[in-house]
């Protein structure tokens, strides 16, 4: 018993001086890959031609409700109720269309970006494993209350694996 304690004593100084920890700032990092920006080039386009659609299905029921406002006073209800219905219908295509839209847009946006956010885990998993560190930190997540000077920031090691410059 007291040979296994000796051991057991003996090996937590190597176990503690194994244990590396590093930091990331994983968005640090997302906010300026090339793919990332491309991708919010590619979704600011596309949410362009939905923002003209829009203005265009708005001009056109404004238009219907400025005509349904001019008619004159003595006009038959039958003819008022059926603008009315006009107009309703336009603005629940409107709705419609604004919901379709931003279905549409976090679709897009997913399919964008998870290839890149996964890109990015697979360039922190490899400094990790190579620089065998025991548990790696995203500051951008998890704010850090103290930093050691043990603790290693290998945020640039990542971006030198994505091949970002500094």
């Amino acid at each position: 018993m007291k040979k296994l304690l000796l051991i057991a004593m003996l090996m937590l100084p190597l176990c503690v001086v194994a244990q590396k920890i590093g930091v990331v700032d994983s968005k640090a990092i997302f906010d300026v890959m090339p793919e990332k920006v491309m991708a919010e080039g590619q979704l600011n386009d596309l949410l362009s031609q939905y923002k003209a659609e829009n203005e265009r299905l708005e001009k056109e029921f404004n238009q219907k409700y400025g005509d349904f406002q001019a008619l004159p006073a003595n006009t038959a209800k039958s003819i008022k109720e059926r603008r009315m219905q006009e107009i309703q219908y336009n603005r629940d295509k409107i709705e419609s269309y604004q919901q379709m839209v931003k279905q549409d847009m976090d679709a897009k946006k997913a399919e964008l970006l998870n290839p890149i956010r996964a890109k990015l885990q697979a360039a922190i998993d490899s400094v990790g494993v190579q620089g065998e560190y025991m548990l790696v930190l995203d500051v951008s997540v998890t704010p850090v209350a103290f930093k050691s000077a043990k603790v290693e920031d290998i945020t640039p090691a990542v971006k030198a694996i994505l091949g970002i410059k500094e």
